[in-house]
């Protein structure tokens, strides 16, 4: 009794700061955030080739650009606003949509979660966003996902009428506008799916629902329309067809690694390999429900044993940490990326049983999860996000691990839920507990490794210990390593000190971001050439056609291994030999070519 009046004293006390919090401190959080470690890392890979593409739009490979076309054009504009001229200004306005994104739902679902736990769930997802913010396809792709759902949400809990028609309406378009960020998320008509469960639940007639569905499918050909016919204006029906079929041909071919087959395969095996990792939380679960049935007659054996158990618990997650399926390498994913998963599991188990209920609910039986209309209705986004994100990626589950932006409050949601209907007995406490450390180790790890990680440069464990300056104007205020440093300010000034910075260039290996950082125009139509996206008869057809000469800077070392890359090396090196180029500069990381 004691420490009930303890708690309660406690709760009472916090509460009174709640209000303010949730009205002035959350939300500065949210926005401020995804700006930890922004000044981190010079990475002249994905990065600075997404950065490259926007400053070079008119000169973009002309399939990659339609086929997300909003992303390019909006990258473009950015390119005009004060400030972006450097990596670090780009980076701060790109950061921006994942700041906007986690304030929308933080916003549009306050009347129905608590400030707290959106906070939180924000937080889980913001500190877990691995991906470059300058890589815009991905994060316009979960922003209008989000603000899509959130409007479709908001058309199924408003009453019949011109509201919720124009809030359908509005859900379709923003979804179907997604269609020009990257033509995969087509599959996100499949949201049409919460809509119908929805009526289903709520018992609507037949006539309704058409009703509804022809409104909400309404909404999603005007957004993709407008845009595909925008597209189509601006660059011809031939070349829109060109592009559909370039993205079909990746598609389906067996050894691309955007095809469908080896999406699904990455896919089902990364949580085969999550599975593996948490089957030992079973005998875990088991034993504790073991012992809490057995019959204590006093409070404190009772208490006794939680502790005991949570001891347990501390000594698995150690187990996690020595078997390497939790680190501290915090400038690398696996610190985070397994707990990340045990979550989308955790999260994908309450959405299929609370599906499951829902629908045992509306049938007439008796379900097995309480709960309302409107949180199995939640459920089926959740679930439905986690399904359609992977979809079309070649990486594995990242991309999924990267828009948690609604799973993750909705998951914790449904926890709190379910943990606080089912405390009748403390039977329920071992896997309550577990499912909390699962959280827990998240919402650490994750912040953690906000502050360690940078794409790419220093994820060996090297320290980011140089502060970029004047020596490359568009890298100033970027904290690199001492070697990349070292090395990308040498091959400039040799590119300077032979005044070849007013060439074009042409770069063949995995450092496309050179055009963008040295402001040296691409010579042909990527920066590039090594991906298997990019044809080995497109880029001999570029190479042949070039009217200049341009630099040309390969990897010194070139891994001659993937999609058709010794076929393209052959060409380039063909085209060097008899174009009479030189070698003016060579080490152990990049060779530069150019004709005397």
């Amino acid at each position: 009794m004691k420490n009930d009046r303890l708690r309660d004293k406690v709760y009472s006390k916090l509460k009174k700061f709640q209000p303010i919090s949730e009205q002035f401190l959350f939300p500065i959080l949210l926005l401020i955030f995804p700006f930890v470690s922004i000044d981190q890392g010079l990475d002249i890979s994905d990065t600075l080739y997404s950065l490259g593409n926007y400053e070079f739009y008119e000169l973009m490979d002309t399939n990659w650009k339609l086929s997300i076309i909003i992303p390019s054009a909006f990258g473009h504009l950015l390119t005009f606003l004060p400030g972006a001229g450097t990596v670090l200004g780009m980076k701060i306005y790109t950061t921006l949509v994942i700041s906007a994104m986690a304030l929308l739902v933080y916003y549009g679902l306050k009347t129905v979660i608590p400030g707290w736990m959106l906070f939180t769930g924000e937080w889980i997802a913001e500190s877990v966003c691995w991906c470059p913010s300058a890589i815009l396809y991905n994060y316009m792709t979960y922003f209008f996902m989000t603000f899509g759902i959130l409007f479709l949400l908001s058309a199924i809990m408003t009453a019949e009428g011109a509201k919720q028609k124009r809030r359908l309406f509005l859900a379709g378009v923003l979804l179907g506008i997604n269609v020009a960020v990257r033509l995969p998320n087509v599959l996100e008509a499949g949201f049409i799916l919460v809509l119908w469960f929805a009526d289903f639940l709520e018992k609507k007639k037949l006539r309704d629902s058409v009703r509804s569905t022809i409104v909400c499918i309404g909404g999603y050909v005007t957004g993709a329309g407008v845009c595909i016919c925008g597209t189509v204006l601006a660059y011809g029906l031939a070349s829109y067809g060109a592009m559909i079929n370039w993205l079909f041909g990746i598609a389906n071919d067996s050894q691309s690694t955007h095809g469908t087959s080896y999406t699904l395969r990455t896919t089902i095996e990364a949580y085969g390999h999550t599975f593996n990792v948490m089957i030992i939380m079973i005998p875990c679960i088991v034993a504790g429900v073991i012992l809490f049935k057995l019959r204590f007659k006093k409070v404190w054996m009772i208490r006794l044993a939680k502790i005991l158990y949570i001891i347990g618990i501390f000594v698995l997650v150690r187990y996690y940490f020595a078997e390497g399926v939790f680190t501290t390498n915090y400038y690398y994913y696996d610190s985070m990326f397994q707990a990340a998963m045990m979550f989308i599991i955790l999260s994908g188990v309450m959405d299929v049983l609370d599906i499951i209920s829902g629908i045992m609910d509306r049938l007439g039986y008796v379900s097995f999860m309480p709960g309302t209309n409107g949180e199995r209705i939640f459920a089926m986004v959740s679930i439905l996000i986690i399904l359609i994100t992977p979809l079309g990626s070649d990486n594995y589950t990242f991309p999924l691990v990267n828009n948690l932006i609604l799973v993750a409050p909705i998951t914790l949601t449904q926890l709190r839920r379910v943990i606080r209907r089912s405390r009748g007995g403390a039977v329920h406490f071992p896997w309550h507990a577990m499912a909390l450390m699962v959280v827990v180790v998240l919402l650490i790890q994750g912040t953690l490794f906000k502050y360690g990680f940078s794409f790419i440069d220093g994820m060996d464990g090297t320290r980011r210990d140089i502060r970029m300056s004047s020596e490359i104007p568009k890298a100033a205020g970027i904290e690199t390593t001492t070697d990349n440093a070292v090395e990308l300010i040498k091959l400039y000034n040799v590119l300077k000190d032979n005044g070849l910075l007013e060439y074009k260039l042409l770069q063949f290996g995995n450092a496309p971001g050179m055009s963008y950082l040295f402001d040296m125009e691409p010579a042909i139509y990527t920066t590039w050439p090594m991906l298997a996206s990019n044809r080995i008869e497109d880029f001999d057809h570029a190479l042949m056609n070039m009217t200049d000469y341009p630099v040309i800077v390969t990897d010194a070392d070139i891994d001659g291994v993937g999609y058709g890359v010794s076929d393209k090396l052959d060409i380039l090196m063909d085209y060097i030999a008899s174009n009479d180029y030189n070698i003016i500069f060579e080490d152990e990381k990049y060779v530069v070519y150019a004709i005397s």
